[in-house]
């Protein structure tokens, strides 16, 4: 019953009084007036002295900055709600706004005065992403419905879910090509033909890194700082172009109820899932190897990370990666085209895509023919679904021999991206070169 509906009543009784002396009929008048007052003050008091707080607790959590955590991995919240008036409430209703996937942590509750009452929920993180947790809205009312009533407790977090890691330690990432250089997996002192830069000498500098001609010209001690060798440059080129996003047709099966023990692929639901996580693993590759690493994404919004060699890099791309999405309209052989550039003899690049538009084949077969070591890693987006087949794309790439990896929905990534695609495999299967 809304209080439009009794408001009704009222009045109408009110009108049949002017023309009736039934003395029930002013009883009921008197009734139902005394009724709306109670309902109104009983629902103003009912979200009285209700506050809230709530805590969200991952191994990745640091205090002042947004809850960061990992596709595949679980985040515990804990929330609290308290009364702190001295009437206690006949029901709250607390719903959560948050908008992380699956986490359900609205409840209905009562709660005595002065009391407190806490739940805990435990999300998998199961979509990557920049998410909401809260605010809670507390919906109360009369016990009659009349004037029902809410208020809201902006108690909230902002979470970023990374993609999920495949350990990659066995891919074997490209190598460009430097006279009378060599590849470097690390920062070393062993002298490299790369001089970052000149500094003044102090006693814990080997002789060796001594420069002379700038020793004289300053007229006190210099020595050299030698930057990793430039042949550990690496370009991730990760394909965005809406056109091809496929979503999956059938989910990978899983045989345990326990979501630690899921393989990554469990969790990726289209073909930009399986490239995302691809170009997140192939960075980590690259960060544990100490190469220095790029990213060209071809979303909407066209992102270019430029080559560096530090954590900070590989916590920049993963905000990248963590919200991307394959929205864009540029096609892979224009990208490759315009940032020809960026690519050179003295680094790698891996271009990620699931394009069955052969014409970026050709592409990077001009970048190949100038000595740039390239590897494409090609997703299949027949196997999620579509129409469209990839096989012109694998016999294109057979005949510019450029060594490529296979992936399909379902398969093991760090498996696929361990085999190469070699001349003669008219299916397309992995195979190794």
């Amino acid at each position: 019953m809304t209080a439009f509906r009794v408001g009704l009543l009222v009045v109408a009784t009110l009108i049949f009084v002017q023309f009736n002396e039934w003395q029930v009929l002013d009883q009921l008048t008197i009734a139902l007036v005394a009724l709306l007052v109670l309902a109104y003050i009983w629902s103003r008091v009912s979200v009285t002295g209700v506050g809230a707080a709530r805590w969200i607790s991952t191994d990745r959590s640091q205090s002042g900055q947004a809850i960061r955590a990992q596709v595949g991995q679980a985040i515990t919240e804990e929330i609290v709600i308290e009364n702190h008036a001295r009437l206690g409430k006949l029901w709250l209703e607390i719903r959560d706004l948050s908008t992380l996937p699956g986490h359900h942590a609205s409840r209905v509750i009562n709660l005595r005065g002065k009391q407190r009452r806490s739940w805990v929920v435990k999300t998998v993180c199961a979509r990557r992403g920049r998410f909401q947790t809260g605010p809670l809205i507390v919906r109360a009312g009369d016990p009659f419905g009349i004037f029902p009533t809410a208020k809201s407790l902006p108690v909230q977090f902002e979470l970023i879910v990374y993609p999920a890691i495949v350990d990659l330690s066995h891919f074997a990432l490209p190598v460009g090509i430097l006279s009378g250089g060599r590849t470097t997996d690390r920062r070393t002192p062993i002298l490299t033909p790369s001089v970052a830069g000149i500094r003044e000498y102090v006693p814990s500098d080997a002789f060796n890194r001594i420069s002379w001609s700038a020793t004289a010209r300053m007229g006190k001690l210099m020595v050299k700082e030698f930057d990793v060798d430039p042949t550990s440059d690496v370009w991730l080129v990760l394909d965005l172009e809406h056109s091809h996003r496929v979503p999956a047709s059938f989910v990978p099966s899983v045989t345990s109820d326990d979501y630690t023990t899921w393989p990554v692929e469990a969790w990726l639901d289209a073909t930009e899932e399986y490239a995302i996580t691809i170009a997140a693993s192939l960075a980590h590759r690259c960060l544990k190897q100490g190469r220095a690493f790029g990213l060209i994404a071809t979303a909407a919004h066209y992102e270019v990370h430029p080559a560096e060699r530090s954590d900070r890099q590989y916590d920049k791309m993963r905000e990248t990666l963590a919200v991307i999405e394959a929205d864009g309209h540029r096609p892979l052989a224009e990208v490759l085209v315009a940032e020809t550039r960026r690519f050179t003899r003295h680094s790698g690049l891996i271009v990620i895509t699931s394009s069955p538009d052969v014409t970026w084949v050709a592409a990077l077969s001009e970048l190949t023919g100038r000595r740039v070591k390239a590897t494409a890693v090609v997703i299949d987006p027949a196997s999620f679904g579509s129409a469209l087949s990839i096989q012109p794309v694998i016999d294109a790439l057979h005949v510019a021999n450029i060594s490529f990896h296979l992936v399909r929905h379902g398969d093991t990534i760090a498996e696929s991206l361990t085999s190469y695609g070699v001349a003669g495999f008219a299916n397309g299967k992995n195979g190794h070169g």
